[in-house]
């Protein structure tokens, strides 16, 4: 006999849902969610009677909030799946129902062995995987959850919390812009159980009156379990801070390809050394700080191999601080060793910022597309919150996760007043949402150099019917480079992006770094030179001399952790714009 089963329990019930009214969704680790950030008022229960679904997985998805909700918190809440009973009527077909429901024909079919071949008036489909979106209050349906029986048990796994409730009135003094509407929104309780309470005919109330609420307490206590095995856990300094040392160790890993061979590249070669050259201007400016170190320069030769034997030299033991590797995907293999050995990584170019999970000790220096986005998001919010924005879908899943963080950002960034409709549209139909006489702000956040090429191109095809000074196209970094787009389509729509750093040879730090590089190297300051200077001085002056300098060439720095257990990454982004064919920074404006 098998050591486990998966048993399917359904649990059938009639009547209303209730169900969250115009509720923003996420989808996380493929999976969706409601976003509920919470009001003055609000309590667990009240969200789990808004949204049906039990504390107890309220909790498992936001962890603390067994401690209680606080107002402005942002909550995920699991949607729960629904399985229908659709009886199909006259002139109806299987496309419309499963529309109807928003799921695909498919899952019809899978459910209803035969309907491939038609329906009847009459028939009873079942319709599973159903959100509550499309479940009316007269629809039968039953709520799917999945239960795993083992060896040794024979329910699913135990929950970690008990809850209960307390019946509680308090008494609420009514305030100049409340109406029993809002205070019914907002401690959630229905506005006929406010009236029936209060002894009110109507809805009308005045500032000054007292009205009683019913409220429920929660109260949570966790499970006492058996304790099988003690587990000892090993907490990592979660402070951008070193503990003082009168010297230190630091390492660069960079690809020089000093002996040529394999792989060997000169223009990978000339990175390396740009980088380096601007990393040693930095340590020169270091040394005068008073930074006492020993600074280790190792040939990666980009190759896994390679990084594996240096990381096991001698000179590598009781390493404080690694810059590099310079390409991401040789990243993995240095962050587990210095997980291991307790030394501290900076990334000094994008990476994939799952090597941040679960790793304390590592710094991303470079802002990731997702983060990117999310500040093109923050800024479009800020400073056109009065023009029509329209959010164009990619086609490409690679673009999905950019898509994501901007809608995500739009939609539940704190804002004062009314927050302004974000229409959400594709490369072929965007141009019909577009209105005459407004300021139109699109967004395609794509890094596929063809789907940008069509929706520009797309663009400036009905560009005859609207006054161009009203049209704003943001997009991504990378489209700098796509010189397929016509320089002047950039420059007609606007062209605006989010980008890590802003390199401008004209201001007064680039150009006193870029005398500095002269005359050390007797050669032009390149960008990866400016890169490899920034990256070194400020994350050897901050976590080594607890100097906080941000006062950067052409990065700043706003290093965050995205959990308590995740290391840091860089969130600022600058905001530019092409104009008059030249990059500009819209916040140095």
């Amino acid at each position: 006999m098998k050591n486990w089963l998966i048993v399917l329990l359904t649990f059938v019930s009639f009547g209303s849902f209730a169900q969250p009214e115009n509720a923003t969704t996420e989808v996380v680790n493929g999976k969706k969610y409601y976003v509920h950030i919470v009001q003055d008022g609000n309590t667990l229960y009240g969200i789990h009677n808004l949204y049906n679904v039990s504390v107890e997985e309220i909790i498992k998805q936001n962890p603390g909030t067994e401690k209680g909700v606080v107002e402005g918190q942002k909550l995920l809440i699991p949607v729960q799946l629904k399985t229908v009973i659709h009886e199909v009527a006259s002139k109806e077909t299987l496309y419309g129902i499963a529309k109807k429901y928003g799921v695909t024909t498919d899952v019809i079919i899978q459910a209803n062995p035969g309907v491939e071949n038609g329906i009847k008036v009459g028939q009873k489909l079942t319709i599973p995987g159903v959100e509550p979106t499309f479940v009316s209050k007269t629809q039968t349906f039953s709520t799917e959850t999945t239960t795993t029986v083992t060896k040794d048990s024979t329910t699913s796994a135990a929950p970690k919390y008990i809850v209960s409730f307390s019946d509680t009135i308090i008494n609420h003094v009514v305030l100049d812009h409340e109406t029993l509407y809002s205070i019914s929104k907002r401690f959630m309780v229905p506005v006929e159980d406010l009236q029936k309470l209060n002894g009110l005919k109507s809805t009308k109330i005045k500032p000054g009156d007292t009205i009683k609420i019913p409220v429920k307490k929660e109260k949570v206590e966790k499970v006492k379990v058996r304790e099988i095995e003690r587990i000892q856990i090993k907490r990592v300094d979660s402070t951008l801070l070193f503990p003082k040392q009168n010297t230190y160790k630091i390492a660069l890993l960079l690809p020089f390809f000093l002996d040529k061979g394999e792989g060997s590249s000169e223009s990978l070669t000339n990175l390396a050394t740009e980088y380096y050259m601007g990393a040693q201007l930095a340590v020169d400016s270091l040394e005068k700080l008073g930074l006492e170190a020993q600074f280790y320069v190792f040939d990666t030769k980009n190759d896994t191999n390679s990084i594996k034997k240096i990381l096991a030299k001698p000179e590598f033991q009781g390493m404080d601080l690694v810059f590099g590797p310079l390409f991401p995907d040789k990243v993995d293999v240095v962050a587990r060793w210095c997980k291991e050995n307790k030394a501290r990584m900076v990334c000094p170019v994008s990476v994939n910022t799952n090597v941040l999970k679960g790793n304390q000790v590592v710094y991303s220096a470079v802002a990731s597309d997702v983060t990117l986005t999310s500040g093109l998001a923050t800024y479009v919010l800020k400073n056109h919150a009065t023009d029509q924005v329209i959010l164009i879908k990619s086609s490409s899943d690679k673009d999905l996760a950019m898509y994501e963080s901007f809608r995500n950002t739009f939609n539940t960034t704190t804002f004062t007043g009314t927050r302004p409709k974000l229409t959400e549209a594709t490369v072929e139909n965007f141009t019909t949402f577009m209105k005459k006489g407004v300021k139109v702000i699109l967004v395609f956040p794509t890094n596929e150099k063809a789907l940008a090429l069509k929706f520009m191109n797309n663009l400036n095809g009905v560009s005859s019917k609207f006054n161009t000074d009203n049209i704003f196209v943001f997009g991504t970094k990378e489209w700098v480079n796509y010189d397929a787009i016509k320089p002047q389509y950039k420059n007609k729509f606007h062209y605006t992006f989010a980008s890590p750093s802003d390199l401008n040879y004209k201001y007064d730090q680039t150009e006193k770094l870029h005398l500095k590089y002269r005359s050390k190297y007797n050669a032009d300051m390149t960008k990866m030179a400016v890169q490899g200077f920034d990256v070194t001085y400020y994350f050897c002056s901050n976590l080594l001399l607890d100097k906080k300098n941000n006062n950067m060439v052409m990065n700043e720095y706003e290093m965050k952790q995205r959990t308590t257990d995740s290391g840091y990454e860089n969130v600022n982004s600058f905001i530019l714009r092409q104009s008059d064919y030249e990059i500009v920074n819209l916040e140095q404006e």
